[in-house]
């Protein structure tokens, strides 16, 4: 039996070019956050123990710090001794964080997410490309900016090169923080494993952001869900949490410097995307508070989180999961529908904490090296999702616009409720996701429009 397994996961392993980890942890670090009035140097005399040194400022805004275990001593106590301390808010143990994408398994017909011949399962998204021709744009003319948090973009591929993110005010290779947001060289993102400006290339997370931005009319390749957003790529998907949470901080900066200096500075991001996780893990737990976190301080800026589920057929709602399984009102939580328009084998569920169905079986996307090809998996269906909610404030009305403006964080609460209110109602998803129904693109354009 016990080779019978064996072989078996050695089959799965060939069928999938990733894995999903279950709750793994690193033990030689931490996260820490401190209250907001503990100034740096306080925060190094805190945190260097004889059993611990202290990091990374991972989050300024949060003053969330990397701790480091010293040799020798157990992250446990570690983490039981910084606990105590009144300057402390919590202190965490760092974990595994994998990509999530299923076996490719199955080949349809090309892009049947967005328009499928038989007319079932789509989106719609030719109906709601005749309401916002292609998006990029809000009413006020700023860039609609989607951040991807994955494992690396081939940012020169011909689909994409057009639609990638660039800073304005920093200048290429010159070693200097020009825009003063704190990144030296964030030309066209970052890179928050090397902790450089520097964006490599992976396969998934090419494959993830052409579904959601690759250019559409253009002769070339796929139509993304968003012609015309700018793509904001950064690196840091697959690691640790304290990586996840140096991505999700460049958001943050980001943001912050585009709203304080009137959209002269930094990014105008409405939503992320993060096709990744850890499976059967409680979001809720002590064990992972920064997670909501993060995803409410983006919140607050009117950032709107899309989220991959699980990729195995486990209940959300009783094994949990990080970050489908959170809390954070901010989040759009995505499991993945197949062309006869049912969940997925492969993909998790829960009326309480997953929300909504998008397609993400066989997706034809771009690949690095300039090529196409189908991936399927939740990683697939949340770009659907993510790609959505930017094309939803392409076409926002004026006076959901004019909320934004004024009350970001609560505006970004309206939109998600117009995207959820919007989906087609699938008898396959009831008692399964929390809508009851999978993404209508056509629909929530129509409703932000008309708001």
């Amino acid at each position: 039996m016990a080779n019978r397994h064996a072989w078996m996961a050695l089959l799965y392993l060939l069928a999938s070019s990733a894995v999903i980890a279950k709750a793994g942890r690193d033990e030689t670090t931490m996260l820490v956050r401190l209250r907001p009035d503990v100034k740096r140097q306080a925060a190094h005399a805190l945190l260097d123990t004889p059993s611990t040194q202290v990091g990374e400022l991972l989050v300024p805004g949060l003053n969330l710090y990397l701790v480091k275990v010293k040799k020798g001593r157990a992250l446990d106590s570690a983490l039981d001794d910084l606990g105590g301390h009144d300057e402390v808010v919590y202190a965490q143990k760092d974990h595994q964080v994998k990509l999530r994408y299923a076996p490719n398994d199955e080949k349809f017909p090309e892009q049947w997410s967005l328009h499928n011949p038989n007319g079932t399962a789509e989106i719609h998204a030719r109906e709601a490309w005749e309401i916002v021709h292609g998006g990029g744009k809000d009413r006020a003319g700023n860039d609609v900016v989607l951040a991807v948090i994955d494992d690396g973009f081939d940012i020169k591929h011909s689909d994409l090169v057009d639609n990638i993110w660039t800073n304005p005010a920093e200048i290429p290779g010159n070693g200097i923080d020009d825009d003063g947001n704190g990144y030296v060289d964030d030309v066209h993102g970052w890179n928050s494993q090397a902790n450089n400006g520097e964006i490599t290339s992976a396969r998934h997370g090419t494959h993830v952001t052409g579904i959601a931005g690759a250019r559409g009319d253009n002769n070339k390749h796929v139509a993304g869900i968003n012609w015309n957003a700018k793509l904001l790529p950064i690196v840091g998907s697959s690691g640790r949490t304290s990586v996840v949470a140096k991505a999700y901080g460049y958001v943050i900066a980001q943001k912050k410097l585009w709203l304080e200096t009137g959209g002269k500075k930094g990014a105008n991001i409405v939503v992320t995307n993060s096709s990744f996780g850890v499976d059967d893990a409680d979001c809720e737990a002590d064990s992972f508070p920064v997670w909501n976190d993060l995803y409410n301080e983006m919140g607050k800026l009117g950032i709107l989180s899309a989220v991959a589920t699980a990729n195995e057929d486990t209940d959300v709602d009783a094994k949990g999961d990080v970050p489908s399984g959170c809390s954070s009102q901010y989040l759009v939580t995505v499991t993945n529908t197949t062309p006869n328009d049912t969940k997925t084998q492969f993909a998790g569920y829960g009326p309480k904490h997953i929300m909504l169905g998008a397609p993400g079986t066989a997706i034809w996307s771009t690949l690095p090296g300039n090529d196409v090809g189908t991936m399927s998996g939740t990683s697939m269906a949340t770009p659907h999702v993510s790609g959505a909610i930017a094309l939803m404030y392409s076409a926002a009305s004026v006076s959901l616009a004019d909320r934004y403006s004024t009350s970001p964080g609560q505006a970004a609460l309206e939109l998600k409720r117009l995207l959820l209110d919007s989906v087609d109602k699938l008898p396959s998803l009831a008692n399964l996701v929390s809508t009851g129904g999978r993404l209508n693109l056509a629909r929530a354009v129509e409703a932000a429009a008309k708001y």
